[in-house]
């Protein structure tokens, strides 16, 4: 442990002191005396001797010294420039002890809180065993405005703070209040410790830390200052709090498989059967910090790691690597609501992301398109899982019209809704296999597997290309005239008429569909 010179000067507030130490926040391990015996010194230890002794010299630069004037003090204060001055009866003795008395309680506090993390004791047991260390009343709420523990053994005259502790969480009065005073965007992007005075808010002035896990409000922890004032030496006392608490938070994470943010219920709900209107939905969006319009796709992702580490793994990555997304949980699949700055997301980098994050952990993804209102995130759901059962259990064509459909593990429902259509039922799908631009397929296939030929390859790049010759010539890799030549041998060979668009978008859904037999 280390104790800053703010939390040793709070303490030894009753001494008259005079700092000339720059750095207040400067932390030490321990504490050494002076002396002809021991003249070892120590940077991150504090010394504690006279000032006669600094003056001539006994102690090096650097050194950090708390000091009994025991002389008149030099005009040049530069020779004092890391000292503590104390103008007090006592002797330097009797100034260690006082000083090892303030390390050796927070040592004990800390080591306490250590033992009780040892023993994956509550939120709530170090609040309490910190309840006469801190002296303030602390209360602890969740992204949904819950309260996960307090200081029980001190009271408080605040309201709002009063009725978190009645209810069990803030109310929509509190909220109101919160959100009119636009705190949750504040919350949001606060990464310190904060500091606010009293006012609209509480009525004590205050010392906040939020935290966030994957760039999202996960928990809050508030100490009102209303029996000790703010001091820098209260800040590094609560900073101390925070450490040890952080542990805990950190372990509902992971065991618990907890991902709490304001916008869960929100999302979940959406997503299920409701009655909730337009306005409802934008009001509720606003309060949860989620824009009720703009561009979005929905992600549904799922793995065959029944532990839930992977998925954490997995939504930590995906909240790094696409900062614009909201995660949660239901129960084994993760659901990601992505807010898009390029509507396009088939030429966006993003399916590229998906893809190898999807098969770095083994899993698969189905994505929605795209839509525009919070309010339509229900059927981009169907749309996702749609997705995601398909990718999972189907094959699908190499031929495809649409440029994402290359991605085997990020599959969108653009790239396999005709299939998925068809495939509904046995019939469904017989019937698309049994038509004649299908067969017709086959017969192109099998004459190349017969013929060393590309045959179905290019009558594919010859469609997609808008029977445009040279455009397709490129592609494949041939001449100009050889892709007339060769389409006109095709279309002899299959006994159709390309000139019919008909025709060609028959053959297209073909090719969207196809499946060579032997696959």
């Amino acid at each position: 442990m280390k104790l800053s010179l703010n939390i040793i000067l709070d303490d030894l507030s009753n001494f008259n002191t005079l700092c000339y130490v720059q750095n207040k926040s400067r932390t030490f391990k321990g504490l050494r005396l002076l002396s002809d015996r021991n003249p070892t010194e120590k940077r991150d230890h504090l010394t504690v001797c006279r000032l006669s002794d600094v003056l001539e010299g006994r102690v090096s630069k650097g050194i950090c010294t708390a000091a009994i004037i025991d002389t008149k003090l030099p005009v040049d204060s530069t020779l004092i420039r890391d000292c503590v001055l104390f103008d007090t009866d006592i002797d330097v003795s009797g100034l260690f002890s006082a000083i090892q008395d303030i390390f050796e309680k927070y040592e004990g506090w800390c080591a306490a809180m250590d033992q009780l993390l040892i023993r994956n004791r509550s939120i709530q047991d170090i609040l309490t065993l910190s309840e006469d260390i801190i002296g303030n009343y602390i209360t602890i709420s969740d992204s949904a405005f819950s309260l996960v523990a307090y200081t029980q053994g001190l009271t408080c005259e605040d309201p709002i703070t009063n009725r978190l502790v009645e209810n069990g969480y803030h109310d929509q009065e509190a909220i109101s209040v919160f959100t009119d005073n636009m705190l949750p965007d504040y919350w949001r992007d606060a990464d310190d410790i904060y500091e606010r005075d009293s006012g609209i808010i509480t009525a004590y002035p205050m010392l906040g830390k939020v935290i966030h896990y994957n760039n999202s409000y996960y928990s809050h922890v508030v100490m009102l200052c209303n029996n000790r004032p703010i001091t820098p030496g209260l800040r590094d006392l609560f900073h101390m709090l925070i450490d040890h608490l952080m542990v805990c938070f950190e372990r509902q994470w992971v065991d618990n498989n907890q991902m709490p943010h304001i916008y869960d219920s929100l999302l979940l709900e959406l997503l299920s059967d409701n009655d909730l209107t337009e306005d409802a939905i934008n009001a509720r969006a606003k309060n949860s910090g989620l824009p009720s319009s703009g561009s979005f796709t929905l992600l549904k992702i799922s793995t065959d790691d029944n532990s839930g580490i992977m998925l954490q793994r997995l939504c930590q990555e995906l909240s790094a690597r696409i900062p614009q997304s909201r995660v949660t949980l239901s129960k084994d699949i993760l659901i990601a609501l992505l807010i898009l700055k390029d509507p396009d997301i088939s030429k966006a980098p993003i399916l590229q992301t998906l893809e190898s994050i999807m098969e770095r952990y083994d899993s698969r993804c189905g994505v929605s398109d795209l839509f525009h209102k919070l309010s339509e995130i229900r059927l981009a759901g169907i749309q996702a899982q749609t997705a995601l059962e398909f990718g999972k259990y189907n094959k699908r064509s190499r031929y495809y019209l649409n440029a994402d459909q290359k991605y085997e593990r990020a599959c969108t429902f653009s790239s396999c809704y005709p299939l998925c259509i068809i495939s509904e039922n046995v019939k469904g799908l017989e019937m698309v296999r049994s038509a004649r631009t299908y067969t017709v397929l086959d017969q192109l296939h099998e004459y190349d597997l017969k013929h060393n030929t590309n045959n179905l390859d290019l009558l594919y790049a010859y469609l997609v290309n808008e029977r445009r010759a040279s455009d397709t010539a490129k592609i494949m890799h041939m001449h100009r005239n050889n892709v007339i030549y060769r389409i006109g041998k095709i279309t002899e060979m299959i006994n159709m008429d390309l000139d019919d668009p008909g025709v060609r978008f028959k053959l297209l859904f073909a090719f969207e569909t196809y499946i060579p037999r032997e696959e």
